[in-house]
């Protein structure tokens, strides 16, 4: 890895079977069908117009950047400010070379990142470490133009890299994503379309099947590994909230991605989240799976009932739903495939052992585990969380052993 540079998105060994059916490579953002130009959020849309920051005093031209991803899409423009609670545009440029060089190159064709004094990374880190260690008051121009240098630099070589069709061809060769670049992309979405009006999300009532919370991506990629998803299965959260793991499981395994929700504001980011999605996984050049969210109860609504006919994998965050709808979706569950996959904070195994006619005892838990405080959002002392299997020859099994 180069000088100075320790930040790594390398694609690590996993632990599971590689997912051979899975394709990454969007064949539409590697076309100039239509020049690449499609409606996103730019990191500088978030840049309110009061200028209070370090950056403020440069024109206008000095501090905006234009980033290349690794497709033929348009470029992102990115404003360098240093004020607070906003992108921060110099460690976001970075990483995405970072990804870049890690991700989409072979180690050899990575030289021109790596090379120690005057690779892409290098410049970019020196520009950057020049800026933020500065003690004025305001930045001096140059500084802010010498890593517009830097990032001029990278896009010639992305560049490059897309017209002799390196980028191209190493993304059909590849079928997995390194977790933590999934992370990189869904913080992206999530800082442009949610983050600007998160107050909405506290607007709920208490006790009720409306409480909201979240359940992290390091957690959702446990569990999800443990179903065994994968590109050619369908996945549906019960209770989606603004679409975080609808939009993971899309991205990550390549699946069918359903979600609903009845919180109106949660609702209204969720397509934001979603329009925000589709755009950014453009940029990087990526295919996800398709990807639907619907509004309303997900006891009541018809597409629901629909696609979980033909679910692999169901997620309900009911840690705090009411015994009533629990109850429910007991009911609700009866539906499901045989081998159809459940995930959940409370158990749905809830079956009597001796009763042989019960149905729900068709619910079986296969597997559970505990969560920690980097798992959710909503505690940080932890909890217990089940996967369940809707298993048709349970009940033909439980009359076999009581009739012995």
């Amino acid at each position: 890895m180069e000088f100075g540079d320790h930040k790594s998105y390398k694609r690590l060994r996993i632990d599971h079977e590689v997912d051979e059916k899975r394709r990454l490579r969007s064949k539409h953002a590697f076309s100039e069908e239509d020049g690449g130009r499609f409606p996103m959020i730019h990191a500088a849309d978030l840049v309110p117009e009061s200028g209070n920051s370090r950056s403020a005093a440069a024109s206008s031209e000095n501090v905006i950047v234009k980033l290349k991803y690794p497709s033929a899409s348009q470029r992102e423009r990115f404003y360098l400010d240093f004020g607070k609670d906003k992108i921060d545009s110099l460690e976001e440029i970075v990483n995405v070379a970072r990804i870049v060089r890690d991700v989409y190159l072979t180690s050899k064709q990575a030289k021109v990142f790596t090379a120690p004094t005057s690779g892409v990374i290098r410049r970019l880190v020196k520009a950057q470490n020049a800026i933020t260690s500065s003690k004025k008051k305001k930045l001096d121009p140059s500084l802010l133009q010498d890593f517009k240098n830097a990032v001029n630099f990278y896009n010639a070589t992305m560049q490059g890299l897309l017209d002799n069709k390196t980028l191209a061809t190493n993304l059909d060769n590849m079928h997995h994503l390194p977790l933590e670049m999934v992370q990189f992309i869904l913080q992206q979405v999530y800082d442009r379309a949610v983050s600007p009006s998160v107050d909405l999300l506290r607007n709920y009532k208490t006790g009720s099947d409306e409480v909201y919370g979240e359940l992290l991506s390091p957690f959702v990629d446990r569990v999800l590994v443990q179903c065994g998803l994968k590109s050619d299965q369908v996945f549906v959260d019960l209770g989606s909230g603004v679409g975080n793991v609808v939009l993971q499981a899309a991205l990550e395994f390549g699946c069918e991605s359903w979600g609903c929700e009845m919180m109106p504001n949660a609702c209204e980011l969720a397509k934001k989240q979603a329009a925000e999605f589709k755009a950014r996984c453009r940029l990087w050049g990526l295919a996800t799976g398709k990807v639907r969210l619907e509004e309303g109860n997900f006891l009541e609504n018809a597409a629901i009932g629909q696609v979980l006919r033909r679910a692999d994998v169901v997620l309900v965050n009911n840690e705090v739903f009411t015994s009533k709808t629990n109850d429910a979706l007991r009911l609700l569950f009866l539906d499901l495939k045989d081998g159809c996959h459940i995930i959940s904070l409370q158990s749905f195994a809830v079956g009597h052992e001796r009763n042989h006619d019960d149905p729900a005892n068709l619910i079986q838990n296969i597997n559970y585990g505990t969560f920690g405080d980097r798992d959710v959002s909503w505690t940080g002392s932890g909890g217990k969380y089940f996967i369940a299997t809707k298993d048709e020859g349970h009940l033909a099994r439980m009359r076999a052993a009581n009739n012995r």
